[in-house]
Parts: structure tokens; C-alpha cells; sequence
């Protein structure tokens, strides 16, 4: 291969325009997420956000590397402070929903979500690190090209997509890769992983267990065919979606994953998360279908 082709193949994949659907997409179901994430919030705000709670401010500026980005390293260490910031938060998600002012309300989204990680990270998962990877790649793209309030202020329809640079997109999706690939790694470091065991242990603590499943399904041999099928799945995901072919049988099968682990385990929003996440590989034109379909069901 020459240094011609191989610079033809990074424009084709990085810099040849395509729709933003996809992107429109994910930030339609994102949002949702974002907004139900905040609101999941408020109820735990005097437990864990407050200077009485578990996690007190002091506790909290000791214990914690400070970042630039956490706003609350510079605001009033107060239950008001964190409610009213809460409140900004969540009507930047509800702009980021609609697409309004969408290169102000995500780089809003960002930071303030960012500031909320960081004042108690005692309450996340890889999920909540992944989406606001997803949010900040937002911030560079067109993910507001189509079905958002800016769409239609431009005059232009709702389901008239524009076409963009893709970069952004395929960084996101480079990250999605990324997340399942580094799992696997992670996870085969492990002896119970290795020997089939894994899926065994969470099924027993009460606080994460939504649903335990029937006897037969806890047998020996069910146990290492759900550790090792779960090992091979995320393999195939972070490699298999970037092959044609294999695409939409490897979102299908995601998907499935995910939810099956929502019905199972109480993991909060981590499976949703990751299924808006999967959204990303759709391809354009599928995309512009389901949003086509959606807005003439709902404004048709």
C-alpha cells in the first residue's frame, strides 16, 4: 500500500461527507438519558451532594485530584449551590434534547456534567466515563443537523439532514470500539473470567440483582457459557461492527446484551447508555428512515 492509498483511505473514512442522521440520532436518545440521569439526581442530593451528606465538601477537596473543570471547586459549597447548578444542568440537557442553541447547550452538558462527576465519583460507572466522552465529541459535530429546533429556526425540514464532515462520528464510534476491546483485556486478567466462573458472583449481591434467574439457568455449565458468551460478544462488538456484513447482526445482538443485563442487574442507566452508544453505527440512511418515520408518526 502506498502513502497515496493510505492517505485516500484516512480522507475516505474521516473527511467524505455523509449524513448527520446518524449523529441526530444518538443525540436524541442521549439526551432522553442525560435529562433522566439529572432527575435520577435530585432525590439523592442531601445524601450525597450536600455538606451533611456522605460526601461532604471537605471530605471531597481532600480526597479527590482537582480538575479545571469541576465549576464547584470555585462555588459555594452549599445544598442550594448544587440544586440550582443541577437545575442549569438539566435545562442545558433539555436544549441539547431539542437541538436548540446546540453548540452552546453541549459544551454546557459537558462541563456541567463533568462538575457533577467530579463532586462525588463514589456514584459512577464506566458508563457514565463513556458518556461524557460521547458529549464532549458532540461538541465538534452536526449532531443538530436535522430534527432540532435549530433545523427548523434555519427554515429548512425537520427531516432534511444536512451532510458533514464525519470525523467526529467515527472518533465516537473509535471510542465505542475502544470501551468493548479494553473490557475484554481487562476482563481476561481475571481468573474467574478465565475459568467461566464471573457471571456467577453479581447474581448474589442483593443491591445490584433486579431479577435472579430461574435454577436452571445458575447450573455450572449455564454460568460459563453466559462468562465466556459475554466475553465473546463484546469481542465481536468492538471489532465486528466496522465489517459490513456483520453490522447489523452485531448491533442486534448488543442491544440484546445490554437490555438482558438491565433486566437482570440494577446498574442504574449503564446498559442504556451503551445501547445509545451502539446507535452510533447505524447506518445514515437507515437513520434518516427511523427519524422520518418517528416525526411523521408524532407531527404527520
Amino acid at each position: 500500500m502506498t502513502f497515496e492509498q493510505i492517505f485516500h483511505a484516512w480522507n475516505l473514512v474521516f473527511h467524505e461527507e455523509c449524513s448527520t442522521a446518524p449523529l441526530v440520532l444518538f443525540r436524541i436518545l442521549t439526551g432522553c438519558v442525560l435529562l433522566l440521569n439529572g432527575l435520577l439526581l435530585l432525590p439523592l442530593v442531601d445524601d450525597y451532594y450536600s455538606p451533611d451528606g456522605l460526601w461532604p465538601g471537605p471530605v471531597w477537596r481532600r480526597q479527590t485530584v482537582r480538575s479545571g473543570l469541576c465549576l464547584f471547586l470555585w462555588l459555594p459549597d452549599t445544598t442550594r449551590t448544587f440544586r440550582l447548578f443541577l437545575c442549569v444542568h438539566l435545562l442545558a440537557c433539555l436544549c441539547f434534547l431539542a437541538g436548540y442553541q446546540f453548540r452552546i447547550a453541549s459544551i454546557a452538558v459537558f462541563v456541567t456534567l463533568v462538575s457533577i462527576h467530579h463532586r462525588n465519583p463514589c456514584l459512577l460507572s464506566s458508563g457514565d466515563s463513556l458518556l461524557r466522552m460521547l458529549v464532549f465529541f458532540c461538541c465538534f459535530s452536526d449532531a443538530a443537523g436535522g430534527v432540532s429546533v435549530d433545523h427548523w429556526l434555519a427554515g429548512k425540514p425537520l427531516t432534511q439532514f444536512n451532510t458533514a464532515d464525519p470525523w467526529a462520528l467515527r472518533l465516537m464510534q473509535i471510542q465505542v470500539s475502544t470501551v468493548y476491546l479494553r473490557t475484554v483485556y481487562w476482563k481476561l486478567r481475571g481468573a474467574l473470567w478465565r475459568n467461566g466462573s464471573a457471571a456467577w458472583y453479581p447474581l448474589w449481591v442483593d443491591a445490584y440483582v433486579r431479577f435472579r434467574p430461574p435454577q436452571w439457568m445458575l447450573k455450572p455449565a449455564m454460568i460459563r457459557i453466559a462468562t465466556w458468551g459475554t466475553l465473546a460478544e463484546e469481542m465481536l462488538l468492538g471489532t465486528g461492527l466496522w465489517i459490513r456484513e456483520l453490522r447489523y447482526p452485531m448491533l442486534i445482538t448488543g442491544v440484546l446484551l445490554h437490555l438482558m443485563f438491565d433486566v437482570i442487574l440494577n446498574l442504574q442507566l449503564f446498559s442504556w447508555i451503551m445501547v445509545c452508544s451502539l446507535m452510533l453505527f447505524v447506518w445514515p440512511q437507515d437513520s434518516e428512515w427511523l427519524l422520518r418515520q418517528v416525526v411523521d408518526h408524532l407531527w404527520g
